[in-house]
């Protein structure tokens, strides 16, 4: 898909239920374009939320972005994409990834494979989601005869893949229908997303026309810049340890290993403050979408022009996800293109 698709908004479990609620009928109310929940461990759950949202929203296209193939089984998570998309009578995107390793291995899931592990799960989804009785035995995953006991809305939903390397974002261009980038994104990790989408489209031959690039962007909308950065610094303070140390997401955002190491230290050490000093203006200046209304229209349309289809504003603790949406609708996004 080539140029700007549409804005959206994103819910993660720090806040209410109610509020994601209440975003979703705000966002489609503001003509946004869709809005999408995160499944994080260990907050409110992904689920939920969208299906609250797709009890009290008509035409906003609701993402969930997104589960990963260690937590549940294939069937599980088709049981569950049937049902949402049921609820929102074909509305759903569904996001699948590796999920942060850190919170994998805290469940002593996390077994290295996500790749391999990832493709034979999405298999095994859209095999259970033609409604039809499946009988799977694979390296990871076995069903028996498994069919659902109602009949799917749509027997092909879109499934979006969510990878930071390589070979995860190369097999979004494989299989996928499009690919989300995690917070942290930047216009030259977007243009280095795309060139591995490329390379795993190229090689099954696939067209890319209607494949869909969703960058989740951490927006604190503020005019007292030291404000800004300050939430923006709190809110970076619950990732960044986790990021990984010399990954491409790290590495086009200008991020060393060794400060990716030092962030992790200092959380072990529960030493707060250092954290904080740690994480600099400047890093918070690639990292996040930070500044008054122009300045963020900029810093969105940069990421646009980079090949972002769907910048989608992620909500960060300290901001208002309801006034920020306010704002994007009717500000931010009627100047986008």
């Amino acid at each position: 898909m080539k140029g700007y698709k549409e804005f959206g908004m994103a819910m993660t479990g720090v806040f209410p239920v109610q509020d994601g609620v209440e975003l979703a009928k705000l966002s489609e109310a503001s003509e946004l374009g869709s809005v999408w929940f995160a499944e994080d461990y260990f907050f409110r759950g992904g689920i939920p939320y969208m299906a609250a949202a797709s009890m009290v929203t008509k035409k906003i296209r609701i993402g969930l972005g997104v589960v990963n193939p260690y937590s549940r089984h294939p069937a599980l998570t088709a049981m569950e994409f049937a049902t949402i998309d049921e609820m929102c009578n074909k509305r759903a995107i569904f996001g699948l990834g590796s999920g942060v390793p850190f919170w994998m291995d805290q469940m002593g899931l996390w077994d290295k494979k996500p790749i391999s592990r990832t493709r034979e799960s999405i298999e095994v989804i859209r095999k259970i989601m033609t409604g039809e009785s499946i009988t799977h035995k694979g390296k990871y995953f076995e069903t028996k005869a498994v069919k659902l006991i109602f009949e799917p809305v749509r027997k092909e939903v879109p499934i979006y893949l969510a990878f930071e390397g390589k070979q995860g974002l190369k097999l979004a261009g494989e299989i996928g229908e499009g690919a989300i980038m995690s917070i942290f994104c930047t216009p030259a990790y977007t243009k280095f997303a795309w060139e591995r989408v490329k390379a795993g489209a190229k090689e099954e031959g696939r067209s890319l026309d209607d494949f869909e690039m969703v960058g989740y962007l951490p927006v604190v909308l503020e005019d007292d810049l030291d404000k800004a950065y300050n939430i923006a610094r709190d809110f970076s303070k619950l990732y960044l340890p986790h990021s990984q140390p010399g990954g491409p997401l790290m590495e086009h955002a200008g991020v060393k290993p060794e400060d990716t190491k030092a962030f992790n230290e200092a959380a072990e050490e529960g030493d707060d403050a250092k954290l904080g000093e740690l994480i600099t203006d400047k890093m918070l200046q690639a990292l996040c979408v930070v500044g008054d209304v122009e300045s963020c229209v900029k810093q969105i349309q940069d990421m646009i022009d980079a090949g972002t289809n769907t910048p989608v504003a992620f909500p960060v603790p300290g901001t208002d996800p309801i006034e920020t949406a306010k704002v994007i609708g009717k500000e931010i996004a009627p100047h986008l293109k």
